[in-house]
């Protein structure tokens, strides 16, 4: 039977900071994201862009400054609380990165926090997907799959970033408190020491989830609308 075209799998995973080039940024920061925009390579070496957000944005700089295999980065855009970087550094072989490019997948979301690396990575068929759990285990990575699930390329889904683990919470938390209710039902003081982080970094999530919401939302009525044009 014939594969529909665009459909595959969808893979998510865990996987650890140690060893990736960028896992020792988390060390010693209080609250740091990063998130990497994803969309499809168009040569053998990647350049990705990425988000760092977070009161510690600022600290990636001397990171990448340091950092032995980064060979140049560019500082995109810089504000308050988020900051969006280009980076080039060394390629390596039998890398995480480099076994999803030799299955053929497609790195829709990765998000990386002090408790590692959340990765999405879309397959095109079930033998790619197989393929690529086999090399990580041939090359004994520390992988924890939370989900594989049959999917399809949605255009919009690959460049749209999502909310983060942490945004969520706080979204949530506000929710359930009131928050957005008028008047307040709690103030974010009160679901700051809840979430045991300080009222500005609480500020900052909550910022970014409405936006990220708001965008995403955009996202979806434009696409339905051209879709009945």
């Amino acid at each position: 039977m014939d594969t529909e075209a665009g459909t595959g799998y969808e893979v998510v995973l865990r996987y650890p900071l140690d060893g990736t080039h960028l896992g020792s940024v988390f060390d010693d920061v209080d609250d740091l994201e990063i998130q990497f925009v994803s969309g499809v390579p168009t040569s053998g070496e990647p350049v990705p862009y990425f988000v760092a957000s977070g009161c510690d944005a600022a600290r990636v700089d001397e990171f990448l400054e340091t950092h032995p295999e980064i060979d140049r980065f560019e500082l995109t855009v810089a504000g308050p609380d988020e900051r969006l970087y280009r980076c080039w550094w060394t390629f390596q072989d039998e890398t995480i990165i480099s076994t999803i490019r030799d299955c053929d997948g497609i790195v829709r979301h990765i998000q990386g926090t002090k408790e590692g690396w959340m990765l999405s990575i879309f397959f095109p068929t079930n033998e790619k997907t197989a393929r690529f759990h086999d090399a990580c285990l041939e090359r004994s990575f520390d992988i924890e799959i939370r989900r594989v699930e049959p999917s399809h390329i949605d255009s919009n889904r690959l460049h749209r970033r999502t909310l983060s683990t942490k945004q969520l919470d706080a979204l949530e938390l506000a929710f359930e408190r009131g928050y957005f209710e008028t008047p307040k039902e709690a103030s974010l003081s009160e679901i700051a020491n809840e979430l045991d982080i300080s009222e500005q970094a609480l500020s900052q999530r909550l910022r970014r989830a409405t936006r990220h919401v708001v965008e995403s939302t955009l996202a979806t009525e434009t696409s339905g609308q051209a879709g009945q044009d």
